[in-house]
């Protein structure tokens, strides 16, 4: 088999693998039964992170609840290609990364009012003075009107290395239990489906000696009957509506003359 079709299927399937691995559960509930759900604002793999600068013109880099899709190009040259969820790119040129995905934690913002919204932890960042090691806290408060909300629209804060991302969004209100079943659910759909392809289709090369194309994917025979098996289960169904309807009605016409109101 062609080297190069194995090494493009085993970058898929790393690629695929990492963007799966390199997130975190992004709904937590608490105590007192308040649940938040911070899914809609995790940039999947290959999209842009979020980003917002302070008033020093250092701009900042981040993902919710999984690492940044792509590490700054001031880290990259300074060497610090690492896999974290925040970075720091100084105005001039500087770059630190502020915490780590394992170490993220969950706070309300006010425990005596759970509404008022919720705050994201990344500890165990780079260390800064004193041996100090960075932490960044990004507080979503809780705003219904404000959609996804901007992080860009308030600036970061900064105190002895501790850093904080302020963030009004519908995201940062509590949600019902039911709503972070769903986002669950649609996520992990997602995640064994794209498995199935990836590993499905590289079994199919390496053992089966397909080519590296739409005939490598697995059940190819199967997928392809699909849509007329759709078909005709839906036209089985309105004829069986149909048949229905027409015995409703002959039992109904053979009530002569009068019309009776059935319970």
């Amino acid at each position: 088999m062609n080297l190069s079709c194995i090494l493009l299927l085993t970058t898929l399937l790393s690629l695929s693998l990492s963007a799966l691995g390199d997130t975190a559960q992004c709904s937590h509930t608490f105590p007192n039964g308040q649940t938040f759900d911070l899914s809609g604002l995790r940039r999947p793999y290959g999209q842009r992170d979020w980003y917002a600068d302070d008033r020093n013109g250092n701009m900042y880099y981040f993902n919710v609840c999984g690492d940044a899709n792509e590490v700054p190009e001031a880290c990259v040259d300074l060497q610090k290609s690492v896999q974290a969820p925040v970075f720091e790119v100084t105005n001039e040129s500087d770059c630190f990364w502020l915490g780590q995905l394992r170490s993220m934690e969950w706070e309300l913002i006010d425990e005596n009012e759970p509404a008022a919204g919720i705050e994201l932890y990344y500890f165990d960042g780079e260390q800064c003075g004193g041996g100090r090691a960075r932490d960044v806290r990004i507080q979503f408060f809780c705003d219904p009107d404000a959609g996804v909300g901007k992080p860009l629209d308030y600036y970061v804060l900064e105190e002895d290395c501790h850093y904080s991302v302020t963030w009004p969004s519908k995201y940062g209100c509590p949600v019902s239990s039911s709503s972070t079943v769903g986002w669950s659910f649609v996520w992990w759909f997602f995640a064994a489906v794209s498995a199935y392809i990836l590993l499905g289709s590289a079994y199919n090369v390496h053992y089966q000696g397909a080519t590296v194309s739409t005939e490598a994917l697995p059940h190819l025979e199967f997928w392809r009957e699909v849509p007329a098996l759709v078909i005709e289960g839906v036209r089985y169904c309105q004829q069986w509506v149909a048949r229905a309807r027409g015995g409703q009605l002959q039992q109904y016409e053979k009530v002569d003359g009068v019309e009776y109101e059935w319970g």
